[in-house]
């Protein structure tokens, strides 16, 4: 992605509802979606510094400004030391595992997924250029909870379960096993992988591929936000468009915020 696209991204997590513009209610909604908190007061003390025109709003040119601003290097200097805070010393990254220790130092109590769904949102790597094999070990660990290298019927049903939906023990128990070339009772990752890249693809890909249309924009041939807002709505599921973009981030393996054809098949697992 261009540096521009990149803002873009995060801008549009913040323009709730796609006018083009920051409000002082837009910015307090996103900060709370993060887990944390904004008065309305500084909610309108920020977008009136950040807010060139004065218009009541922060549009894209002016947050662009403020992130590429001229007094870079001090809140680069700022931004270090608040940065050390929150990131594992040996990669110098923020990971879910170090943010989630920092919240809790500050009272906050998070789950390491809530952790890493925080993350995704700013999350601005193009990751285009990983792998097959790595893409599918991504989406492999978002069921892998404990990280032991296996899938068990209960984290199956867990991951079901914070993606928004329902999973019975009986069929997150058929499924595994269905999936388990060695029956072992639980799938490893080389078994994901068969099953994703499996023997018989054509016929599925036919199935999925009709499964995939209902869901899709016509016009982009992408499952986006909205869309699946839409069709859910349809089965009878109610769910709002940030509950829509936190589903599509599972399973979203390029970092666009929509979910491709490709992508689609791993969430149909």
């Amino acid at each position: 992605m261009s540096k521009w696209q990149q803002y873009e991204r995060v801008f549009s997590h913040f323009d709730e509802n796609g006018d083009g513009r920051i409000s002082p209610s837009e910015l307090q909604e996103c900060v709370r979606k993060m887990g944390g908190e904004l008065s309305a007061m500084d909610a309108e003390t920020t977008i009136k510094f950040l807010d060139l025109d004065e218009d009541g709003s922060v549009k894209l040119e002016d947050f662009v400004k403020f992130v590429e601003g001229d007094e870079e290097e001090e809140r680069e200097r700022d931004l270090k030391e608040a940065f050390k805070m929150y990131a594992m010393e040996e990669s110098y990254c923020i990971t879910p595992k170090s943010l989630k220790r920092m919240l809790s130092r500050l009272g906050e109590s998070k789950t390491i997924d809530e952790c890493r769904i925080m993350i995704s949102h700013f999350d601005l790597n193009d990751r285009s250029t990983m792998s097959k094999w790595q893409q599918y070990e991504r989406v492999f660990s978002h069921f892998d909870e404990n990280g032991d290298g296996r899938i068990s019927p209960s984290e199956l049903q867990e991951c079901v379960r914070k993606m928004g939906g329902e999973l019975s023990a009986m069929d997150a128990e058929t499924t595994i096993k269905f999936l388990d070339l060695d029956e072992d009772g639980s799938v490893k990752l080389e078994d994901f992988v068969k099953f994703v890249a499996g023997d018989e693809e054509e016929e599925r890909e036919k199935d999925l591929k009709e499964a995939f249309k209902m869901y899709a924009m016509e016009e982009s041939c992408c499952i986006t936000p909205k869309s699946l807002k839409r069709m859910l709505g349809r089965l009878g599921e109610s769910k709002t468009i940030d509950d829509c973009r936190i589903m599509i981030s599972h399973f979203d393996l390029n970092g666009d915020g929509v979910l491709n054809f490709d992508e689609f098949k791993v969430m149909m697992l």
